[in-house]
C-alpha cells in the first residue's frame, strides 16, 4: 500500500495535485505517481493520519479522477469505484455540513452515471446537486451546468441546452476557471452546431480550443478538433473534416486515451459515410465498435452501432444492418429506456426509406383488399413496376430464406426456368410458390423435398418472380424491410 508521505508532503499538497491532474487531462499520470492497480482494483494510500475535511476531499479527488482515469483506460468498474469513493466522501462532507462540497460531490456522481449511458440516475443526482443552495459563481454550481449541458447534448436538447447555458455565461466568465470555461464553450458549441448556427459555433469552438490550450488539457482540446470535424463534414468540407479528425486521433492516442480515440473513428467513419467511401467507412467502424465495446461509455458504443447499421445499409446488407442496430436499441432500452429505444428504431426506417427506394405499397394477394403494407426496399430490387405480397404458411422453400410466417415479395417480372415464382389457381384463387419450370403446356413448382406440384398451362395464372422477403408486420400494415432471396 503507498503511503500519504511517500506522494505529498500534506494532504491539502496532495488534493492540490489530484485537482491539477484533473484539470489538465493528465489522467494517466494518476497510475504512475498516486495509486495503485491490483486485480482492476484502483487502491489508495492509506489516509489514516488525514482530519475528517482532508480525508474527505481526497476521497473525492481521487473519486472524480478515478472515474476520469478508467473511461479513458476502459478499467472494469471503474465508474462504480467512482461512484463508491465519490459516496463515501459525500457521507462525510454531510456530517461536515458543507454544502458546496456535497454538491460537487454530487456533479462528479451524476458524471459517472453520464459515462454508463445511465442518464436517468444522473439527472437524479444532479438535480440534487442543483438544488442546494450554492453561489451561482462556485466551481460547484457551474460544474453542475456543465454536466447538465452534457446530459441534454446527449439527450438532443439543443435548444434547451442554448438556453441553459446563454443564461449562465456571464457567471463563468466572472469566475474565471479556464477548464470550466473551456468546457462551457465546447458544450455551447456542440449544441449550435446540430441546430446548424455555424458561424456562432465556429466561434465557439475557437473560444474552447483556446481555454484548453491555456489549461494545458490535451484531451478535451482534442474533443474540440473531433467537434469540429463533425461540423466540417456538415458543410462539406471533407478535406477540413479529416484533417480535424486525424489531429484529434493523435492526440487521443498519445494522452492513452481508448475511448475517445475510439469515439473519434465513428467520427471519422462519419466522414466516410458522407463521402460514399463505405467500404471505408465500414473498416473505420469495426475499429471503432471493437475499442468502444471494451469499455463503459454506453452512449459512445451505441453511437458506433448505429453508425454501423448506416454504413451496412449502404452497403446493401440489410441483415447486418438490423442486428447491429438492434444491439443499439438493446442497450438504450437497459441504460436510459423503451422512448429513446424507439428514437433509435425511428432514425434507423427513415434511413433505410431515404437510402432506398421510396416505399412502395403491395398488394396482398389472397385477401379481398389493398393492405397496409409498404416495402421498403435495397436498391438492387427496387426498379420493378409493381409488388404483391403472399404469406409463407409452410417450410417448403426456407432454403431461400422463405420461411413460414414471412412475406415473400412478388415483382412484376418475366419469368424463366430455375426462377422462385408464385403462380395463382385460377379455380380457387389460391396461390402456390415454387421453382419454376415450363414445359409441353405444363408448368412445374419444385418445392424442395416436397412432391413437385404440376398444372395445365391454362389452369393458372403466373403472378411473378419472389425476389425477397420481409418479416410479417402483426398489424396487416406497416413499414416492411425487404431482403433479396438466397438463391
Amino acid at each position: 500500500m503507498i503511503k500519504l508521505s511517500e506522494i505529498a508532503r500534506t494532504p491539502a499538497l496532495l488534493a492540490s495535485k489530484l485537482l491539477k491532474l484533473e484539470k489538465q487531462g493528465r489522467f494517466s499520470a494518476l497510475l504512475n505517481d498516486y495509486v495503485e492497480v491490483i486485480n482492476g482494483k484502483v487502491c489508495l494510500p492509506e489516509l489514516s493520519q488525514t482530519t475528517a475535511y482532508e480525508r474527505a476531499e481526497l476521497l473525492l479527488r481521487y473519486g472524480a479522477l478515478i472515474g476520469f482515469f478508467g473511461h479513458s483506460s476502459q478499467i472494469a468498474n471503474s465508474q462504480e469505484q467512482s461512484k463508491d469513493l465519490l459516496t463515501s466522501a459525500r457521507d462525510q462532507f454531510a456530517k461536515l455540513n458543507d454544502i458546496p462540497k456535497l454538491a460537487e460531490c454530487e456533479n462528479y456522481i451524476a458524471l459517472a452515471y453520464w459515462r454508463l449511458g445511465e442518464l436517468n440516475e444522473a439527472s437524479i443526482w444532479l438535480n440534487t446537486s442543483i438544488a442546494r443552495k450554492c453561489s451561482a459563481q462556485s466551481y460547484s454550481r457551474l460544474h453542475a451546468y456543465v454536466v447538465a449541458s452534457l446530459l441534454n447534448i446527449e439527450r438532443k436538447k439543443f435548444e434547451d441546452n442554448l438556453g441553459l447555458l446563454k443564461n449562465v455565461e456571464n457567471d463563468f466568465l466572472a469566475f474565471g476557471d479556464e477548464h470550466l470555461q473551456g468546457m462551457y464553450y465546447s458544450n455551447l458549441a456542440i449544441s449550435l452546431k446540430d441546430l446548424g448556427i455555424t458561424e456562432s459555433a465556429l466561434t465557439c469552438f475557437e473560444r474552447a480550443r483556446r481555454y484548453f490550450d491555456r489549461s494545458k488539457h490535451r484531451i478535451y482540446t482534442a474533443t474540440v478538433e473531433n467537434n469540429l470535424a463533425l461540423l466540417y463534414k456538415d458543410l462539406g468540407l471533407f478535406e477540413k473534416a479529416h484533417e480535424s479528425i486525424d489531429v484529434a486521433i493523435r492526440m487521443f492516442l498519445t494522452a492513452k486515451d481508448k475511448t475517445r480515440a475510439g469515439s473519434s473513428l465513428d467520427t471519422k467513419a462519419n466522414i466516410l459515410l458522407a463521402e460514399k467511401r463505405f467500404t471505408d467507412a465500414l473498416q473505420t467502424i469495426d475499429r471503432a465498435a471493437e475499442i468502444l465495446e471494451r469499455g463503459e461509455n454506453a452512449a459512445y458504443h451505441t453511437e458506433a452501432l448505429v453508425t454501423r447499421s448506416r454504413i451496412l445499409l449502404h452497403l446493401d446488407r440489410f441483415t447486418d444492418a438490423m442486428f447491429s442496430i438492434m444491439k443499439a436499441v438493446e442497450i438504450q432500452t437497459v441504460k436510459v429506456g423503451e422512448e429513446r429505444a424507439r428514437e433509435l428504431i425511428e432514425a434507423f426506417e427513415r434511413e433505410v426509406a431515404a437510402i432506398h427506394s421510396t416505399p412502395v405499397a403491395a398488394r396482398e394477394f389472397g385477401r379481398a383488399s389493398e393492405s397496409g403494407i409498404h416495402l421498403l426496399l435495397p436498391g438492387s430490387l427496387g426498379n420493378f413496376k409493381s409488388y404483391a405480397a403472399i404469406r409463407i404458411h409452410n417450410s417448403f422453400l426456407e432454403r431461400f430464406g422463405l420461411k413460414r410466417g414471412r412475406l415473400a415479395i412478388i415483382a412484376d417480372e418475366s419469368v424463366k426456368r430455375g426462377d422462385i415464382v408464385a403462380v395463382e389457381v385460377l379455380a380457387d384463387r389460391s396461390v402456390h410458390c415454387g421453382v419454376y419450370d415450363f414445359d409441353f403446356g405444363i408448368v412445374c413448382l419444385d418445392r424442395g423435398d416436397q412432391e413437385p406440384e404440376l398444372f395445365n398451362q391454362s389452369e393458372i395464372r403466373v403472378l411473378g418472380k419472389i425476389i425477397g422477403f420481409g418479416e410479417e408486420v402483426s398489424t396487416q400494415s406497416g413499414p416492411v424491410v425487404v431482403q433479396p432471396i438466397s438463391m
